[in-house]
């Protein structure tokens, strides 16, 4: 590697271990119940507020990933992962297998939604939690949400509904996180439905969720997978263009089905069409290429990073000095994101008048952070330049 990226891997990993695991180890759990905090305060408290099944999810999944560095001792990882995920089963999931949106601090019922994207991540939340424990009972559960989903959620076209406050949508987001989902119990577990669920997501978004005469991925859809269009046009997010280029490349490697030509195409759309000039990954762009919105959220940046490093493995060498060139500048946009007074925190929206909002550092966060991360400093080092 060059020195540049040899700084970005050295202070990536500094910064998760000296600066986040020590400030959300001490003030992001709950002792007593072993829960995950919401977020933090600015100050670096520990939020009072709701928690969402999925930020319980994405933390299990980042003390997982900090054992895996070596940034968090294996003994530790395996009691707050153990405490956690019983919490989780105890308080979220419900008899018809279903998960909770979220319970308030005291453990009571909050917001009483089954939406799609909590359920995709109660999955990931098991998956990753067996890898630690290997007890078959977060398989059984895993299981028991997955039939829930194809006995009560199957959507007309295929796929799944989404439901908030009541409503049904037609969302390709849920979907990815399911994918996600999908993929990382087929690394744990060898059972022929994680394989059934990541082919017939993948054929949903092959077929569905990509736009066939732009390229483009779609967020938002009516009944039947119908984009949902103003003016002719839908919306697509840059990030879960990298998102899904990622998961396509993973899924490629494990089940040797060809994806990189759309992984690629969905990459070089979102490096086109979503990147600005200060290599900054925006939120939203119109499917003709027009930017929506040109905020940038930190986890766009993520999802580069990422697709850069793995999809840049699989490349001709002449080609990896080009992904380990974008993986190396969005690893250094991101780190403007966690210049802040608390080491360990990081700002969420960079606006559009170049200020970065002011919000708490939230505990869902730090799933998109780490994964990052540790996608760059397993990949970044093998790309040739």
């Amino acid at each position: 590697m060059n020195t540049t990226a040899q700084d970005l891997a050295t202070k990536s990993h500094n910064w998760l271990k000296n600066s986040v695991f020590p400030l959300w180890s001490k003030n992001g759990i709950d002792l007593q119940t072993g829960a995950f905090a919401e977020g933090l305060s600015l100050e670096g408290r520990g939020l009072t507020s709701p928690r969402r099944a999925l930020v319980q999810a994405r933390q299990i999944y980042s003390f997982v990933t900090a054992g895996r560095l070596d940034i968090v001792d294996q003994d530790v990882v395996k009691k707050t992962i153990t405490q956690a995920i019983t919490n989780f089963s105890k308080l979220y999931l419900l008899e018809n297998g279903a998960c909770l949106h979220s319970v308030t601090p005291e453990g009571v019922p909050h917001n009483k939604d089954l939406d799609l994207y909590t359920q995709a991540f109660a999955l990931f939340a098991y998956a990753n939690a067996f890898e630690v424990t290997k007890d078959e009972k977060h398989k059984t559960e895993a299981l028991k949400i997955l039939s829930y989903l194809k006995r009560e959620r199957k959507a007309k076209g295929g796929g799944y509904t989404e439901i908030k406050d009541g409503k049904v949508f037609y969302q390709s987001n849920p979907h990815m996180h399911l994918f996600e989902s999908a993929l990382a119990w087929a690394t744990v577990d060898a059972g022929e439905e994680w394989k059934d669920l990541s082919d017939e997501l993948y054929e949903l978004c092959m077929t569905k969720f990509i736009d066939q005469e732009t390229g483009n991925l779609c967020e938002h859809f009516e009944e039947g997978w119908i984009p949902q269009r103003t003016e002719g046009n839908f919306i697509f997010e840059p990030g879960h263009h990298f998102e899904w280029a990622w998961l396509l490349s993973i899924y490629q490697d494990f089940f040797s089905i060809d994806c990189r030509p759309t992984a690629l195409s969905l990459y070089e759309k979102a490096t086109k069409l979503g990147v600005n000039a200060k290599n900054f990954t925006v939120d939203e762009v119109w499917s003709n290429g027009v930017v929506k919105k040109s905020s940038s959220r930190f986890w766009p940046q993520c999802e580069r990073i990422k697709a850069a490093a793995r999809l840049g493995l699989d490349a001709p060498i002449r080609e990896q000095k080009n992904f380990a060139q974008q993986a190396d500048e969005a690893m250094t946009v991101l780190f403007t994101y966690l210049d802040t007074p608390i080491k360990g925190a990081w700002q969420d929206v960079l606006l559009e008048s170049g200020e970065f909002s002011k919000q708490d550092p939230k505990g869902s966060s730090l799933y998109h952070i780490i994964n990052a991360m540790d996608e760059y400093l397993n990949f970044r080092p093998k790309l040739i330049e």
